[in-house]
């Protein structure tokens, strides 16, 4: 069953796209995905779900995704241009639009959380989604399981060689992906694909003071999709 929805906070107004894919025998599980591409990237150049959408749907999980402000139906067809004002300083005194993509996602696991028929949420954030949702993932909260890609890049401190998506105001002033993934701890966490970008030294030391080292899982390569599942629902 494919159902699609809008969500969002009504104190705001926000419209969020959001599509949810239920197994024929639901196990109270649920499983967001969070892509550059929002939605689309759960499914294949032929509108199959993807393999790891597959691979989850068959061990009972309920797939979500999502498009975040400036992905897919979250741009206006008729001009589908991420348009930001032309304002001096302007995220100074306005939301980044990465603080309002985690927003996005933040209001996507909420919504997922508060449902009746899900005891269980958890999270795979894909290519430069993952850097964005491993900078959230301290303030995320009712997580089980949390996968995040790493996509190779090169560390700067220059704003202008960062993803819009992960060009957060103050994110190395207190201590940006590195200290993210330390205070992700105790919660169970595989960072993949490129882990040392982001010096797991202190994801390690915050693991093992909080004496949940067997829940850090650094992997340099990419792991496959039923691998992810398998971890995502039974941490193996």
């Amino acid at each position: 069953m494919v159902i699609h929805s809008l969500l969002g906070r009504k104190s705001t107004g926000e419209a969020i796209p959001v599509v949810r894919l239920s197994p024929a025998h639901p196990a109270g599980r649920l499983t967001v995905i969070a892509h550059p591409r929002g939605k689309a990237a759960l499914a294949t150049g032929m509108g199959e779900p993807s393999e790891l959408v597959r691979a989850l749907l068959a061990l009972g999980h309920e797939v979500v995704g999502f498009d975040p402000i400036f992905v897919g139906e979250s741009l206006d067809p008729r001009d589908p241009v991420p348009h930001r004002p032309e304002t001096a300083h302007f995220e100074t005194y306005n939301p980044a639009p990465a603080a309002e993509q985690m927003q996005d996602l933040a209001t996507v696991l909420a919504w997922c959380r508060a449902r009746e028929d899900v005891r269980e949420v958890n999270l795979v954030a894909q290519g430069d989604a993952g850097y964005q949702a491993l900078l959230a993932r301290p303030v995320l909260e009712g997580l089980a399981r949390t996968v995040i890609e790493l996509p190779a890049w090169r560390r700067s401190r220059k704003p202008d060689e960062w993803p819009a998506t992960i060009d957060l105001p103050g994110r190395e002033q207190f201590g940006g992906v590195r200290a993210a993934a330390a205070l992700s701890a105790p919660a169970p966490l595989w960072l993949h694909g490129n882990p040392s970008a982001l010096d797991p030294s202190w994801a390690r030391t915050a693991y093992e003071l909080a004496g949940s080292s067997s829940q850090l899982r650094l992997d340099e390569q990419a792991p496959a999709p039923d691998a992810i599942a398998r971890w995502v629902d039974r941490g193996e």
